[in-house]
């Protein structure tokens, strides 16, 4: 019996002790998370956190809802570019090509391209020039001078006949006729000649075809004021010999042309 009853004594220590460890153990994590725990609000009206969570992966972020647009003090929202650099009392519908009504005015854009030069036409239905005027023609014999109204003298000196020979790429072998032409400036300027153009043509139309193989030796530069140049050009013709020719001379651009009737030799 003594010796149950100690076991039994034993027990009741034991289980006093664990008690005893298992309240002190919860004193201590009581103190613990007091320690880490923040600090109460001030008194007054609870706190409210106005951000809103973030979007969930995927979804598009919700949209500001209507009439709480942020504003700037004036109230005004902030950044609006109709609002920057205008000065108080205008609109944007006051500027240059709007009407009273803030509508684009169709004249104003014409007014800035209009100008004072425009006539209207004397004939409205009349039609431009559709090809180049004709040249006054002043007719001649070969050998003889023809005087144009320019004060300029055209004169063919000479017209012969040869056979050339293809000495070059582009050049052809074959009869040929050769004409001599002579500009006498009888005015007071100069008369240009780089642009004179002579042509050679037979009876029934044949064109002699012009070349440039040796003698060919054209017109250039200017005729001073009382003084004479010479120039020498080429026609490949077949037959050359005996044929009734005519022969234009327009000595420069625009100018009256001389024309010279005769045979070659």
């Amino acid at each position: 019996m003594t010796c149950s009853s100690e076991v039994r004594s034993a027990g009741s220590r034991i289980r006093s002790v664990v008690s005893g460890l298992a309240a002190a153990a919860g004193l201590l994590l009581c103190l613990a998370l007091a320690g880490c725990a923040p600090e109460p609000p001030e008194q007054g009206a609870p706190t409210v956190s106005t951000e809103e969570p973030p979007p969930a992966p995927g979804t598009a972020a919700p949209s500001a809802p209507e009439g709480d647009e942020p504003t700037t003090d004036d109230g005004t929202a902030p950044g609006n570019p109709e609002d920057e650099g205008m000065p108080e009392g205008e609109d944007a519908g006051d500027g240059a090509g709007s009407g009273e009504d803030g509508e684009t005015d169709p004249d104003a854009d014409s007014d800035l391209n209009a100008t004072d030069d425009w006539r209207e036409p004397e004939d409205p239905t009349a039609e431009g020039p559709t090809a180049a005027p004709v040249l006054p023609e002043v007719e001649g014999r070969i050998g003889d001078g023809v005087a144009l109204p320019t004060e300029v003298v055209v004169s063919i000196t000479s017209v012969t006949t040869t056979t050339l020979t293809a000495e070059t790429p582009g050049e052809y072998t074959g009869p040929a006729v050769i004409v001599e032409v002579q500009i006498a400036n009888e005015s007071d300027v100069p008369q240009p000649v780089g642009s004179a153009v002579v042509a050679l043509t037979a009876e029934g139309g044949e064109v002699g075809v012009p070349t440039w193989a040796s003698p060919n030796d054209p017109l250039l530069g200017d005729v001073p004021a009382g003084g004479t140049a010479g120039g020498t050009y080429v026609f490949m013709m077949d037959p050359a010999d005996e044929r009734p020719v005519t022969v234009r001379v327009n000595y420069s651009a625009g100018e009256p042309v001389a024309t010279f009737t005769g045979t070659t030799p």
